[in-house]
């Protein structure tokens, strides 16, 4: 490759107080002035309902805990909540909603319409949307759970691909999900759903 990496003295680095429980396949999202990361596993079968919230200042705080302990679920914001949605736990597909307001005091909105875990989630307009997943038969999810800015959930039209390990974002008035792995052949799959607000 000819690309050149420039040095930039206006990103600098630091290290804020670590996590208040070392984990993996958690999930972050940002909501006011806190950037929140939730869940995780830590170790081989433990699974974490810890969350972590950074300030402006980076400094830590630990909010209250995630309902359901879980790792492999999603997190997305949507007005004055961050939402973090399904995932797995021993073996089982978690339906769960955990929302954190701009005081991260933490509600419990209305349950996925489908648990799954490798779910997606982005947001557009005054919606978050979560996507996708694998969970019980059919394994690859095609359902799409919608949560408005009083966090009623709704559910859209479904993907037209069931599948786990996309991604989604946002741009403009669309919310995008691609990509991910399902049962079509091939197994990976290239397909992209736009969704965008009434």
């Amino acid at each position: 490759s000819d690309a050149v990496d420039a040095y930039d003295p206006s990103l600098t680095r630091s290290t804020p107080t670590a996590l208040s429980v070392a984990r993996h396949h958690l999930a972050g999202a940002s909501v006011g002035n806190y950037a929140l990361f939730a869940g995780g596993q830590h170790g081989s079968s433990s699974y974490s309902d810890a969350v972590d919230a950074y300030d402006t200042s980076l400094t830590r705080s630990t909010p209250t805990a995630l309902s359901v302990a879980r790792h492999r679920l999603a997190g997305a914001s949507v007005g004055n909540h961050v939402l973090f949605a399904g995932g797995e736990y021993v073996s089982s597909y978690s339906d769960a909603v955990d929302a954190y307001d701009t005081s991260l005091t933490r509600s419990t909105p209305t349950a996925l319409s489908v648990a799954r875990r490798e779910l997606a989630g982005t947001s557009v307009g005054n919606y978050v949307l979560f996507a996708g997943g694998a969970g019980s038969e059919p394994t690859y999810k095609d359902t799409v759970d919608a949560y408005d800015t009083s966090l009623t959930r709704s559910t859209p039209t479904a993907l037209s691909v069931g599948r786990s390990l996309l991604a989604g974002a946002s741009v403009g008035n669309y919310a995008l999900f691609a990509g991910g792995y399902g049962s079509s052949s091939p197994d990976y799959q290239d397909t992209v759903d736009a969704y965008a607000p009434p």
